[in-house]
């Protein structure tokens, strides 16, 4: 049986996650735009996972995710992928090259802005690959992951989320 501040902090993480990710289901619902995306899942995960982890700071998530979307979108324009379908099982080399070319920016930019912050890897390859294209839905990638830090800043103030990190050994401390 998992110790009782183990399934606690399960229970915190899980609920905070989802909340987090029911608030921009909400408005993706009612706008019938895409407010949820692969990346927001890790983000929303991290968040309430490692809060006082510095990659889960609120300028590194929301920088990074910025950086990613700029740089996807760049990698697009250069690469002149812009109007060919995103298909996840027949690549091209030009949006391999988007791909490529996105991610390196992406860590680059990241590294020197410090604003690293992994899950913004996953949205440079969804902007870079095609999958979310229209400037509209680029600006509400970020407006999403806002709606996330601002539900999690929230959710601190309600003192749901504790700032605990695990060590190595994975015990809470």
């Amino acid at each position: 049986m998992p110790d009782p501040s183990r399934l606690a902090r399960a229970a915190r993480v899980g609920l905070g996650a989802g909340l987090a990710i029911a608030v921009c289901s909400a408005a993706a619902l009612w706008t019938e735009l895409p407010w949820v995306f692969p990346s927001l899942g890790p983000t929303a995960f991290l968040a309430f996972a490692a809060p006082a982890a510095p990659a889960n700071h609120p300028r590194r998530v929301l920088v990074g995710h910025a950086i990613a979307v700029v740089c996807g979108a760049a990698a697009v324009r250069l690469f002149d992928v812009a109007d060919i379908p995103a298909v996840l099982t027949q690549f091209d080399l030009p949006h391999l090259g988007a791909a490529t070319l996105a991610i390196a920016a992406t860590a680059a930019f990241a590294v020197l802005l410090d604003a690293e912050h992994a899950p913004a890897g996953a949205t440079t390859l969804i902007v870079a690959l095609g999958f979310i294209r229209h400037p509209r839905d680029l600006v509400l990638i970020e407006a999403a992951v806002l709606v996330l830090v601002l539900v999690c800043a929230a959710l601190r103030r309600l003192g749901l989320i504790r700032t605990e990190t695990a060590s190595s050994s994975g015990h809470v401390r």
